[in-house]
Formats: C-alpha cells, sequence, structure tokens
C-alpha cells in the first residue's frame, strides 16, 4: 500500500486553491483540502497523511486526529510541519510519496528512498483519478525490469532512452496513486 504525505499549507498556498484570502477563511480551507483528498482516498484507499505546521501554537504536543479517513497531522509548538515530514518520512516502511514544492524538504526526504512529486503534478493526477478511477496519465510507462545488464567499467550496455532508477521507482509510486 502507498502512503502519501502532503505539506498542508503549501498544498493549500501552492495548488489550485491559489486565491487570496483572510487569516479567517483558512479553517475553510484546510477543509476543502481535506474533502479533496477525501474523495481520493474514497477512490484508491492508499493512506493519506496531511501535515500542517502547528509552529505558533501553545500545543506542547504533536496532535493528530482522522477526518474523513485522512490523517490529520498538526505538528508541536515551536516545531515545523517540515520537520514531521521529514521524521514521518524516515519511520514510514514501504512505498512513500511526499506531495511538497519545498525543495529542503525534497533534499531530505530523498535519503530517505522515498519519492516527491510537485503540488500542481499530485493535483492533476488526483482530478484524473476522482474523474476516472484511475491514473491515465502515466499509462503510457511500462515498469519492464532492466533489458540488459550493466557491466562495471567499458561500455554501458541496456536503453539509453531508460528512465533513471529514481525516476522508475518514483513513476512506480506515482502509477499506484
Amino acid at each position: 500500500m502507498l502512503t502519501v504525505i502532503i505539506d498542508g499549507y503549501n498544498f493549500i498556498f501552492n495548488s489550485y486553491f491559489k486565491v487570496s484570502f483572510k487569516s479567517d477563511e483558512l479553517q475553510k480551507l484546510r477543509e476543502d483540502t481535506i474533502n479533496f483528498l477525501s474523495k481520493y482516498y474514497n477512490v484508491k484507499k492508499n493512506k493519506v497523511v496531511v501535515v500542517f505546521d502547528g509552529y505558533n501554537t501553545d500545543e506542547p504536543l504533536e496532535s493528530k486526529y482522522n477526518r474523513q479517513n485522512i490523517e490529520v497531522v498538526y505538528s508541536k509548538k515551536d516545531e515545523k510541519a517540515d520537520d514531521v515530514i521529514i521524521r514521518l518520512s524516515k519511520s514510514i516502511k514501504g512505498s512513500l510519496l511526499v506531495v511538497t514544492n519545498d525543495n529542503g524538504i525534497r533534499r531530505e526526504v530523498s535519503s530517505a528512498d522515498c519519492s516527491c512529486i510537485s503540488i500542481d503534478e499530485f493535483v492533476k493526477l488526483v482530478d484524473d483519478i476522482i474523474e476516472n478511477g484511475k491514473n491515465l496519465l502515466y499509462e503510457e510507462y511500462d515498469n519492464d525490469e532492466e533489458d540488459g545488464e550493466r557491466r562495471i567499467g567499458g561500455v554501458k550496455k541496456g536503453n539509453p532512452h531508460k528512465l533513471s532508477k529514481k525516476e522508475r521507482s518514483k513513476l512506480k509510486k506515482i502509477k499506484k496513486l
């Protein structure tokens, strides 16, 4: 099963919710995000974790709750959502996909052997999944294993047009979306 970790406020501020808003409307945007992700969950049943910043709150502990089958996490006082995402990415075993546009998070989680996609790409994929029931955007790529073996030293064998191992791993995870 695929686990998808989403940088909550990064998602809100950079996704299709690109609107100007007042701070009192932030709760509605969080609810809209959870509703959108819940529609995805209802189709694919992959675990979805949304992490929001609780940095400026007085909460001494990280808070977690489930809302419409989506796990919502707020970081504790003096801890950023970025830190929670990095910690979760290193502790979760199995297929993991992190959705963020934050390059710092991308660098940190790539060392934990998980893949990252941008928010715009994720929204397009999820819209397609909600509409069609499956991911049609990446059907053109096949998951064939290595066609040829690589030799150490000398001339490399194999298809020069083949994606890198990291990119193929990312595509496998995206196909699981």
